[in-house]
């Protein structure tokens, strides 16, 4: 149920990773419509978006799930609007050959060919494999062969023996108005154009058929230009208010007929405030405007639910059901002051019916009602900056009915604004547990247990409560460790500025922090420092006195990748960090996890891949999975940085276990991730792991996943040096950067010069507007994390 609401939703990427989800406890499950089928979906989506090459892969990734036909035709076209019409050729020509392309499809490669300018091998097509073509696929090659040859009377006779299109966006009658445009029968052009509309009463009924579809409107104009006849303004040429709401009615008919009803609703209030002259038009209007209203809710926009659901309680009076709805919209578009108004108003009728009509109110039913309503009154308040006017509501609510759980809710959050953690904690799970549904307590819970420093705790209530908030499956969630995370980013801006604005400082972070200390000189050209070496020196031996030897595994680990990451290599810098690698494998002989790190720094460290065959022989001698506990190494390895030290070791492990999903990723991220081998490498280590159902490798998977898209994130945003002393005329030079570095490898040169003006316009109309936020702390963060809830927006918990 859950994905078919999705895929009614549109949500395609949504609906994916829902079977996904599903295929881990049930690999072998089928799905209507198919997974391919919704991979076809996704990149038809991202087309409409214009975006071609995601459009592409999408459309590939349903091609390689076995769907034929449509897969193709969508490839191909997405190829066409990136300029490769050969690649687009290539692909259908060996699904032609390969007979894999069905014959509903085999036009696509007649179109591509005369694209080509390749007449010749059209011909010997239609000619001499006949039989794979339908009947109206080879009219049509016919008729362009025609108009190739200067025979366009021979093309018309082929052209109107063709009664449908034969791929999506065909429009046959073009071929035929161009045809006999081209013999200058303009009369009957303009017939099957639609350009003589017809009318009623002297006014034009309908949109004329030339605008339905742009290379009709493209012929029109044309015509137009040939002749002077007819004129190509389809509104109503003198008609008065009466006329134009016959039409407007009409058109709202038609497209209530579609089930369009969001459309037909905005075509009626783009009528104005006049009054409503025809009475159907008029009886019409209650019913469209809420089913209109449902179906921008469903669609996700709830705007035009509130803009035609507003009128609707005014005009046919107080509905209580429809101003739930309506709350629930104001809501989302945070229309906060209307929402207030309309809360009130549904309490004081919800109070006149408890007197009016008591049996409609039994049990507990009225005073919960008036509870949970003055909750929502409190948090509308809280949103609006009036945080007495939402204390005196949640009071109120509490007097109506104390055990309420919307009204414990509101009481833990009050309790976390008060920075009273272990009450709030009590209060808002109990409130969980008695059927609370308001998503702020719940993300509130998960940082009580955060300020708590109760990582389990909070684990455990996104078990218990995370369903109802579409919090799923957090076991399987990707999240690194805060001095990893700045690790991670190998870049020493964004470590320092990571480094420095956690709040949680645990010792490897610690250690990070006084490396950054430590820094006496900016980057040079390699992204590395000079050191104060013996601060740096003094600090950290005193931070491993402070802790015990397993703390220091990490801590050691911090130390030394540090170094080696963003230090010059300046005059005592392997003297520096060599007694930290010693001291990390002394402590390997009482922590089997401190081989695996003093393994990972000797494999970061060195260049020479001779010098690592003893140590790494000698450790996996002595690990009952030599083969996982290598792969480990090397997935932790690639994170700080590309490598090739343990290639000769990978290919020797899996000469041995060929079948190792482990090992076969691990192999995967000795290349580059922009190369085929590295993603071909990983999805057969993957399928191989769903296939076991191997939770170990699965998670590895998993985490390989979100690394990739860390640095994929992390490639596009401007340099954190970018912002200091940042003022918002750089502002649109930063944008640029941005677009620069997301598209100058996709797009041609003169065509991301040429676009470039309205990318950037875009982005900066999405950016925030910071200029309420000037005495707010505003720390960098990063695009790095992956899983946790949101914080709220608003509430007693801001």
């Amino acid at each position: 149920m859950q994905l078919q609401g999705l895929l009614k939703q549109q949500k395609y990427r949504q609906a994916l990773e829902e079977i996904k989800k599903i295929r881990r406890t049930n690999p072998e499950i089928e799905f209507t419509p198919s997974e391919a089928e919704i991979w076809l979906l996704r990149g038809q989506q991202e087309f409409q978006k214009s975006d071609f090459k995601q459009a592409e892969t999408f459309s590939r990734r349903a091609l390689e799930l076995g769907l034929s036909g449509e897969a193709h035709y969508w490839v191909s076209r997405c190829l066409l609007l990136q300029n490769r019409l050969d690649a687009a050729l290539e692909l259908i020509q060996n699904a032609f050959e390969q007979e894999s392309l069905p014959k509903d499809y085999a036009i696509c490669y007649l179109k591509l060919l005369l694209l080509k300018g390749d007449t010749a091998t059209v011909e010997q097509l239609i000619d001499k494999q006949a039989k794979r073509f339908s009947a109206a696929q080879l009219h049509w090659a016919k008729g362009v062969l025609a108009l190739k040859a200067q025979q366009p009377h021979a093309a018309l006779t082929a052209f109107t023996k063709i009664k449908r299109p034969l791929t999506p966006g065909d429009v046959p009658d073009a071929w035929v108005a161009y045809t006999q445009q081209a013999v200058e029968n303009w009369q009957a052009a303009s017939s099957i154009l639609g350009l003589q509309v017809s009318s009623m009463w002297g006014f034009p009924l309908g949109k004329p058929k030339f605008l339905q579809q742009p290379i009709l409107q493209r012929l029109a104009t044309l015509q137009q230009a040939k002749t002077g006849e007819p004129p190509l303004d389809p509104s109503v040429q003198s008609g008065d208010s009466e006329s134009q709401e016959a039409v407007t009615a009409l058109a709202i008919l038609q497209m209530s007929d579609r089930g369009d009803y969001h459309e037909a609703a905005h075509a009626l209030l783009n009528l104005g405030h006049r009054p409503i002259q025809l009475p159907q038009l008029k009886a019409l209007r209650p019913t469209l405007l809420t089913l209109a209203g449902q179906q921008a809710l469903m669609q996700g926009e709830t705007d035009c639910t509130e803009i035609f659901w507003k009128p609707v309680l005014v005009e046919q009076g107080f509905n209580p059901q429809l101003a739930v709805n309506l709350i629930a919209a104001m809501d989302a578009n945070e229309s906060y002051r209307e929402q207030q108004r309309l809360i009130t108003q549904l309490l004081k009728w919800v109070e006149k019916d408890g007197k009016q009509n008591p049996q409609n109110w039994t049990g507990d039913r009225l005073n919960l009602t008036l509870a949970n309503l003055h909750c929502r009154l409190a948090d509308t308040w809280m949103a609006m900056g009036r945080s007495r006017a939402a204390l005196g509501s949640l009071q109120q609510a509490e007097r109506i009915y104390p055990t309420a759980p919307e009204v414990i809710g509101r009481k833990g959050l009050v309790a976390f604004t008060e920075d009273k953690y272990e009450e709030a904690v009590k209060l808002l799970s109990q409130a969980l547990e008695q059927g609370c549904r308001y998503e702020e307590v719940y993300a509130m819970l998960l940082r009580c247990w955060e300020k708590l420093d109760n990582p389990q705790a909070q684990l455990e209530a996104r078990r218990r409560f995370g369903k109802h908030f579409g919090d799923l499956n957090p076991e399987a969630e990707v999240e690194f460790a805060p001095w990893l995370d700045a690790l991670y980013t190998q870049n020493y801006s964004f470590f320092q500025r990571l480094v420095q604005t956690e709040k949680k400082s645990d010792p490897p972070l610690r250690a990070c922090q006084i490396f950054v200390a430590a820094v006496q000189s900016p980057p040079n050209s390699g992204g590395r420092v000079s050191l104060n070496q013996e601060q740096a020196k003094q600090q950290w031996d005193a931070l491993l006195e402070e802790i015990s030897d397993e703390q220091q595994i990490q801590t050691l680990q911090a130390i030394a990748l540090s170094v080696q990451l963003f230090a010059k290599r300046e005059k005592g810098i392997a003297a520096l960090i060599n007694p930290y690698v010693a001291r990390l494998a002394e402590l390997g002989s009482a922590y089997p996890e401190a081989r695996e790190a003093h393994l990972i720094v000797l494999a970061v460290k060195e260049t020479n891949p001779k010098k690592l065959e003893a140590p790494i022989r000698s450790y996996l001698d002595t690990t009952p999975q030599p083969g996982n506990a290598l792969a480990q190494i090397q997935l932790h390895v690639c994170r700080f940085g590309w490598s090739r030290n343990l290639i000769p070791a990978l290919e020797a492990a899996l000469k041995r276990e060929p079948q190792n999903p482990l090992l076969l990723l691990a192999r995967a991220t000795t290349y580059p991730i922009t190369m085929p081998e590295y993603e071909e490498l990983k999805q057969q280590g993957f399928e191989i792991a769903r296939r076991l159902q191997d939770a170990k490798a699965l998670q590895a998977f998993r985490e390989e996943q979100a690394f990739v898209a860390l640095r994929q994130t992390q490639a596009v945003l401007p340099d954190p040096d970018d912002f200091d002393d940042f003022d918002e005329d750089d502002m649109s030079d930063v944008v640029e950067a941005m677009i620069r570095k997301m598209f100058g490898q996709k797009i041609p040169k003169a065509e991301l010069e040429r676009m470039l003006p309205e990318l950037k316009r875009q982005l900066l109309n999405t950016m925030p507007d910071f200029e309420d936020d000037e005495d707010d702390d505003f720390d960098f963060v990063p695009p790095f994390g992956f899983g946790k809830p949101k914080p709220p927006k608003r509430g007693f918990g801001r």
